[in-house]
């Protein structure tokens, strides 16, 4: 079961990481149509909503998203409601089948002799209490059941005494050989024999004390046995523990008594049921998961110890709100889902998450019931949503504006081409002329370029700038080398000085192959 939850691991990073590749190549596609805009007007076409989510510091900024519906459609987004519904809360591992070690008993005799007879002779062999077992010699006992003999004739004897001390003398002997018999495990029976016919026992048999079966066997035909030696072990298999191993985020769903289900390979279409009994008191400090011990009744025999079980363990119900669990990108620091307003805008938000319950996951803070999320497309979405917030915030981005005072004057024209287009990825040749409100060439002025492209956390890529002087070549018109570092969506600001003053700027945008 472990494994396969690694496996589901692994399959899904290859799958987000192929969703952010398809999100990489639709902003692409974008930014090709906003290029071919900014070259015609030479602006940028303003985001959609000027309202960024706002994010905790050190969070990435991502903005609201306009799809129309053909663009829903091409890409595949879908919706669903965030549902109010009842939740239990469920764990799924595996454990072992154990002895009930409450149910487990030790065969020994409590004083050296021989085997003689054997009758339980093999590992596995059910036996019930009171059944013999083997047959057992011993010097010593044997002679203190010779002295039971001579304490009962003595005791015979004084019944004809006058003196009464006497009599109670005897009787205390005859009293005392007998408890030494049975302190033997000498059985009542044959201690009964012994005084009716006058003779002693050279062999006792030695009974199971209870009910079970044989898991070990070390007793064997006469073979000699020292007192303590062990000799049998006795499983009693009506009750057996699952074991099972919970990490410590789940342990907060274990609790005495709770309900658990157990399947097995052997019996696939059967559940067993039992419940938690013992919670172990540590963690294991390399797998960072506790043991949890549940009881399980085995009328049938059908759990053996040593079988592999799936446990599943479930929680206490409570009502909570639920989307499908495609709705949650988790960046590992937040967790944002899309929220569908209509008219095909989408605004990111926060949310917290409770427990994960297969397809779905719990909400606990941050959405309402009955409010649309997007459940498929998501990280197109916020591949967008994170392009828009670049936008909205790159004028508070240190750098991204010429130096110097405001501008001076009436707003300069701006335009802005490079050589290939579109360029391609290494060193490209970026032109940009720019001419006063009356259309006269500026010629007096320093222009710089300026490339941004935002962070792609769902790439794990930061945010990357270049920025290239270009130089006058006459008729308001400056040509220079540019690098661009990588094919994609470039932000590009076009900044223009006079006299160590900020004249103008003008934001493109560019698609690099």
């Amino acid at each position: 079961m472990r494994g396969r939850r690694y496996l589901f691991a692994f399959v899904l990073v290859i799958i987000v990481i192929g969703a952010a590749i398809a999100a990489y190549v639709f902003r692409d596609d974008l930014a090709l149509a906003r290029s071919g805009a900014a070259a015609t007007t030479g602006t940028v076409p303003p985001p959609a909503d000027a309202h960024a989510m706002p994010m905790p510091a050190g969070d990435v900024p991502r903005g609201d998203v306009s799809i129309d519906a053909r663009r829903q459609q091409l890409i595949g987004v879908r919706t669903a409601p965030a549902r109010r519904t009842a939740i239990a809360p469920s764990v799924r591992t595996t454990g072992t089948v154990r002895y009930d070690e409450r149910r487990q008993v030790d065969v020994n005799v409590k004083l050296d002799g021989w085997i003689r007879d054997l009758y339980v002779d093999y590992t596995g062999q059910p036996v019930r209490r009171g059944e013999r077992l083997f047959t057992l010699y011993s010097p010593d006992l044997l002679a203190t059941e010779n002295e039971l003999l001579l304490a009962i004739r003595s005791r015979d004897q004084m019944q004809q005494s006058q003196v009464p001390d006497a009599r109670e003398y005897a009787d205390r002997l005859v009293e005392a050989a007998r408890e030494r018999l049975a302190l033997w495990d000498m059985s009542a029976s044959e201690i009964a024999t012994v005084e009716r016919t006058r003779e002693p026992i050279a062999a006792v048999t030695v009974t199971a004390p209870a009910n079970g079966f044989v898991s070990e066997k070390i007793a064997v035909r006469g073979s000699h046995v020292m007192a303590g030696q062990t000799l049998y072990k006795i499983a009693d298999l009506s009750v057996v523990w699952v074991e099972a191993d919970l990490y410590e985020q789940e342990m907060a769903l274990v609790r005495i008594g709770a309900s658990a289900a157990v399947t097995l390979e052997a019996y696939p279409d059967r559940a067993f049921r039992g419940r938690a009994i013992y919670v172990y008191p540590f963690v294991g400090e390399q797998s960072r998961t506790a043991k949890v011990r549940f009881e399980f009744a085995n009328a049938e025999r059908l759990l053996k110890p040593g079988m592999v079980a799936n446990v599943e363990l479930r929680g206490a119900e409570h009502a909570g709100l639920t989307v499908p669990a495609n709705a949650v990108l988790d960046s590992g620091t937040q967790q944002i889902v899309f929220v569908a307003e209509g008219d095909g805008m989408f605004t990111p938000r926060r949310v917290k998450v409770g427990q994960r319950l297969g397809e779905e996951v719990e909400i606990t803070d941050g959405l309402k019931e009955g409010e649309q999320v997007a459940t498929s497309a998501t990280f197109f979405l916020d591949s967008e949503s994170q392009l828009r917030a670049g936008i909205q915030n790159y004028e508070a981005v240190p750098g991204a504006q010429g130096t110097g005072g405001a501008p001076a004057g009436p707003p300069l024209a701006i335009t802005f081409r490079a050589q290939p287009d579109p360029p391609k990825t290494g060193e490209n040749t970026f032109e940009v002329r720019v001419a006063d409100p009356n259309g006269a060439p500026v010629s007096d002025a320093e222009v710089s370029v300026q490339l941004f492209m935002p962070a792609m956390p769902t790439m794990n890529m930061p945010a990357m700038r270049n920025e290239s002087k270009l130089t006058p070549v006459g008729g308001g018109m400056y040509r220079g080398p540019g690098q661009v570092m990588m094919a994609g969506r470039w932000e590009v600001t076009v900044s223009v000085s006079r006299a160590g003053r900020k004249a103008g700027s003008q934001q493109f945008a560019l698609a690099a192959k």
